[in-house]
């Protein structure tokens, strides 16, 4: 009688861990969700960009007619006042050209002067008036091309770059392509030029303001800039469109020099009190975009929220504009066993 009770006490016990294995098997596992929780605050947007410092003008100067250099009169880093000779090049055939152009100028002359005492019809003689003008016009234009051989500051400044060598063969091909032979800077307050992609240029505004850290100076020098002036045009930078944007430095200090490499962070649009998620965490449902929260971490129940966003902000983070009021747990990862 105790054996049989034995038996049939472990059959029970048996039967009842397979049951349990069974049920265990059938049960749905539970997900895993990695939440963040809405945050209420200021939520601020920027626009990280690289620059450099530079003169707020500067002048290329180049030389409109082709020779060899003969002389430069200023080097990197040297002042020159306005009207100041800085570079010569040699005048080549010009002077001959001109002695053939005055030439021609006084025989077109005389060629008109023996038309009139000759009688000539007044038709010739207009037609030999216009020779005498072409020609005074070559001469003009070889003294032109002569005051071309001498390049002249146009400002008080500093030569900040120089690119032409005492025997280097300039080439003139057009005032736009042609290689500038040094730049003047105007000395004073220097600025931050930088060039902001298309993506963020729809953000920028004059009078907006950034942080500026140069890389000469350390991590905790951070500087005041104000948009100044953003270019119409685009520029083209290995197949990618910018726009070129000044800014100026508030709070300046004597110690930048030209062409310092500056970080900028611009600070294009900031909310208060406002409700703020990580953009993953947006989800959407037939055009309605929406996110789950977390309700009872427990039984892992989430709930769905529809909701409106609006403001993109820094570190990704995107306002709720409606649906969250602050401190719900959304759900940002979702792990399923």
């Amino acid at each position: 009688m105790f054996k049989r009770k034995k038996t049939i006490f472990f059959l029970v016990v048996i039967i009842l861990v397979i049951a349990g294995f069974y049920y265990q098997k059938s049960q749905k596992p539970k997900a895993e969700y990695t939440t963040q929780e809405a945050r209420r605050g200021t939520l601020n947007q920027t626009v990280a960009v690289t620059g450099i410092t530079a003169s707020p003008h500067e002048v290329e100067l180049s030389f409109k007619v082709s020779g060899i250099i003969q002389s430069l009169y200023a080097d990197i880093g040297d002042r020159v006042k306005k009207g100041q000779r800085v570079a010569v090049i040699d005048k080549g055939s010009l002077y001959a050209q001109l002695n053939q152009a005055k030439h021609d100028v006084l025989s077109q002359k005389q060629t008109l002067a023996l038309m009139k005492r000759g009688g000539y019809k007044v038709e010739a003689e207009r037609s030999q008036r216009e020779k005498v003008r072409s020609a005074e016009a070559a001469v003009n234009q070889i003294y032109a091309q002569l005051a071309d051989t001498s390049l002249y500051s146009p400002m008080d400044g500093i030569i900040i770059r120089r690119n032409g060598e005492v025997g280097e063969t300039i080439t003139a091909n057009s005032a736009a392509s042609n290689t500038p032979v040094v730049t003047v800077a105007q000395e004073g307050d220097l600025e931050v030029k930088a060039d902001v992609p298309e993506s963020d240029i729809v953000k920028i505004a004059l009078g907006q303001k950034a942080d500026i850290t140069l890389d000469a100076f350390t991590s905790q020098d951070i500087f005041q800039g104000e948009v100044i002036n953003i270019e119409p045009a685009s520029t083209i930078i290995q197949d990618v469109v910018y726009y070129k944007v000044k800014f100026k430095i508030l709070n300046y200090d004597s110690r930048i020099r030209n062409g310092m490499s500056a970080d900028l962070e611009i600070k294009t649009d900031s909310k208060d009190n406002a409700v703020f998620v990580p953009e993953r965490a947006i989800k959407e449902d037939n055009g309605k975009k929406y996110v789950e929260v977390l309700k009872d971490e427990k039984t892992s129940v989430v709930e769905k929220v529809y909701v409106t966003t609006g403001m993109r902000g820094d570190d990704g983070m995107i306002e709720i504009s409606s649906g969250l009021s602050g401190g719900e747990k959304v759900v940002t990862l979702t792990k399923t066993p």
